[in-house]
């Protein structure tokens, strides 16, 4: 039944996933918090070690969530392994299907008012679907006592100055040119690796 209901949810989210893989983080937060298969600061993990590691960003977080449903089934490590695969084929099974439609069928359709109607409707949802993803990931990371799900006064108490820290220089980083050219993302993922490992590890920074 785990593995039916995993299916079936990220099967859903590789459907309506447009715009590349951050657009599913909103939908995944909504399923694994439904389901009870994670707690936010488990996604929250995942999601950093899904951006970290090769590969689509999408296939990854959704490899580690059904690794870990699939953990939840006593069956070991192949519970692990059967989790993964299964939301890892559900999610990208989708885009399989539309590609192979779409190609057939773009040709004739492209230039149709319909269609690009369609086209440029989806996107401004699509960034603001990112947006707010991005927008309740920062604001978890600045107020780690704050549950996005039902806030009150009192998960405001506590100001992850450090991270907000980490966050600002990292981002100002991203944004900065040598030779013309921006820093590349890989190195600023493993450079903020580092940093953490000084900071929280060496140091044991309490936030």
């Amino acid at each position: 039944m785990a593995y039916l209901q995993l299916f079936w949810e990220y099967f859903k989210i590789g459907l309506f996933t447009i715009g590349g893989g951050y657009a599913m983080i909103p939908m995944t937060q909504q399923v694994v918090l439904k389901h009870g298969w994670l707690k936010v600061e488990e996604l929250d993990n995942f999601i950093g070690i899904a951006e970290s590691t090769p590969g689509p960003f999408a296939i990854n977080l959704a490899t580690f969530v059904g690794m870990n449903v699939g953990a939840t089934t006593g069956l070991g490590i192949w519970g692990s392994f059967l989790g993964a695969l299964i939301s890892t084929v559900a999610v990208v099974l989708p885009s399989i299907i539309i590609i192979i439609v779409v190609t057939k069928l773009f040709a004739r359709f492209k230039r149709s008012f319909a269609v690009q109607g369609v086209l440029y409707g989806i996107k401004p949802v699509v960034v603001g679907l990112i947006l707010t993803a991005a927008a309740g990931m920062v604001v978890k990371v600045v107020f780690p006592n704050l549950q996005l799900a039902a806030p009150t006064i009192d998960g405001f108490g506590q100001f992850n100055w450090v991270s907000l820290i980490i966050f600002a220089t990292f981002f100002a980083l991203s944004k900065v040119k040598i030779k013309g050219k921006k820093i590349h993302p890989i190195f600023l993922i493993i450079l903020s690796a580092v940093v953490g490992i000084v900071i929280f590890g060496v140091f044991d920074v309490q936030c």
